[in-house]
């Protein structure tokens, strides 16, 4: 049973509905107050509700963009290809400005993402080793962000940090990530992108950094990959948040999260540069109630009560 799922079971009992497992291997529940009843699967997919089309083509970076365009969301300026032959053969074709990231259009949990290209021949042969669409991007540089939308509210917000570990000039690199890993009772996994960041930074897992030192890990900020996270729900700038709500509404999405970078969610987004970056038409929920720094949300509760017309006048 997924952490999740476990969580959406938790919260719709403590309200007082009854749950019934109607498919486990899928994780789909029906949910009932009595007189209306729903089936949830997995994540939080209402499955007899009316689902749009749009939560599919939210899944598509690309449609999500070009919808983004018309309605003025900023997002970094980006390339599309269906495949590896249409890629242009010199930088010129390209029309971006390095650094890039390389991202699949259907990707998620930021699998297949590889962030900070520096050169178009570095870039040719990720595409050389790539299947299926995909899209290049302009980097955005700034801190990470996630808002979760829920019938054009915010129920919560967290900010992602890239894993990294603070030198003691004691201790090796790899000593620090087992006592961080160990401290925080999650996994940051040793792979070869670990490797390659460190190298990129000038280190090695043998490295002993000086004291107070940061030494980033990876250069992605993947909750699954050891980035760290912060809640941040009660400081979002509210105009920040109105191109948030506007970013989901734009692709009609009931449920969203919207993941965006900018300098500082508390600040406006006229004095500063924002990208908004995707919408996770499926996103986490239990992420929310788990923050390694701040506030718990429950997130999941507040939703259920709104299905169910629940602690209304």
């Amino acid at each position: 049973m997924t952490k999740n799922f476990k969580r959406l079971l938790d919260e719709a009992r403590a309200l007082g509905l009854s749950t019934e497992i109607v498919y486990p291997e899928k994780e789909v529940v029906e949910i009932s107050d009595g007189s209306r009843k729903i089936l949830v699967k997995e994540i939080f997919t209402i499955v007899n509700d009316p689902v749009s089309a749009s939560a599919t083509l939210a899944k598509n970076k690309e449609i999500t963009y070009r919808f983004w365009e018309r309605a003025g969301i900023p997002f970094p300026q980006s390339r599309y290809f269906k495949n590896a032959t249409l890629f242009p053969k010199d930088i010129n074709g390209l029309g971006l400005k390095f650094p890039v990231i390389f991202k699949k259009s259907n990707g998620k949990k930021s699998i297949g993402v590889r962030p900070n290209i520096q050169s178009f021949e570095d870039l040719t042969k990720i595409v050389s080793d790539s299947n299926g669409s995909f899209i290049i991007q302009e980097m955005a540089f700034g801190k990470e962000y996630r808002l979760l939308i829920y019938e054009d509210r915010l129920l919560g917000a967290l900010e992602h940090a890239p894993p990294q570990v603070t030198g003691n000039g004691t201790d090796t690199v790899a000593t620090l990530m087992q006592k961080k890993n160990a401290e925080l009772q999650k996994k940051i996994l040793l792979g070869g992108k670990v490797i390659q960041t460190l190298e990129k930074h000038g280190y090695t897992l043998d490295s002993i950094p000086k004291n107070g030192v940061s030494v980033l890990l990876r250069e992605t900020s993947c909750l699954s990959e050891g980035a760290s996270s912060i809640d941040c729900t009660d400081i979002v700038h509210k105009d920040i948040l109105e191109l948030a709500k506007k970013a989901a509404r734009t692709v009609n999405m009931k449920l969203a999260g919207i993941d965006l970078i900018c300098e500082d969610i508390s600040l406006d987004p006229r004095a500063q540069k924002i990208s908004f970056l995707e919408t996770n038409s499926f996103p986490s929920l239990n992420i929310h109630y788990t923050p390694m720094v701040g506030k718990p949300r429950r997130v999941i509760k507040d939703i259920l009560e709104d299905i169910f017309e629940l602690n209304r006048q």
